[in-house]
């Protein structure tokens, strides 16, 4: 069952966020301790502000545990003139899909799709123009899901010294806002 997360949600979210970029636990939270991250992440996601709340999630449940999850959000929430050009992530007009991440034991049944695709409805609804997202150049798996999903490369992004390519996918217009 695919439904909105909700702050009790925020350790199997934290879990599947640090299985796909365990570098972003402690990024978010400036913490280098792994135990002080995790546990400082947790409560971001129990919270209702920042880009790391419950309320920027989606998850994906099974037999009432939490086996996916993706995290999107307005793209203006992660851009600032003061980044990069080479370091940003997406444009501020787009909705930016952070993580989708399944725990591996599941994968193989459509459910990151089903995340990636929920995601872009709700972003049709509110009107955005398109998801963008970045992804490891070296995760091919991870880049056919969104390329067989319509995502297009549209530039790269150098995160943490690790490239990444950025992709956008647009979106119907006339939905939402």
């Amino acid at each position: 069952m695919l439904r909105p997360a909700c702050p009790t949600d925020a350790a199997a979210i934290a879990d599947l966020v640090a299985m796909a970029d365990p570098l972003s636990i402690g990024g978010l939270t400036g913490l280098d301790d792994p135990a002080a991250a995790m546990a400082a992440y947790r409560a971001l996601v129990q919270g209702a502000a920042g880009i790391a709340s419950h309320l920027h999630a989606r998850v994906f449940e099974q037999d009432g545990r939490v086996i996916g999850v993706a995290v999107a959000y307005p793209g203006r929430l992660v851009t600032a003139d003061d980044i990069p050009a080479e370091a940003r992530v997406t444009d501020a007009a787009d909705f930016y899909l952070d993580n989708v991440a399944v725990f591996p034991e599941h994968r193989g049944r459509g459910i990151a799709r089903h995340l990636i695709l929920a995601t872009e409805a709700a972003a049709t609804v509110d009107g955005f123009p398109a998801v963008s997202l970045i992804v490891d150049e070296r995760n091919r798996g991870a880049f056919t899901v969104y390329d067989r999903l319509g995502y297009a490369v549209s530039g790269r992004a150098v995160v943490r010294g690790e490239v990444f390519h950025r992709m956008r996918k647009p979106l119907p217009a006339g939905a939402g806002r």
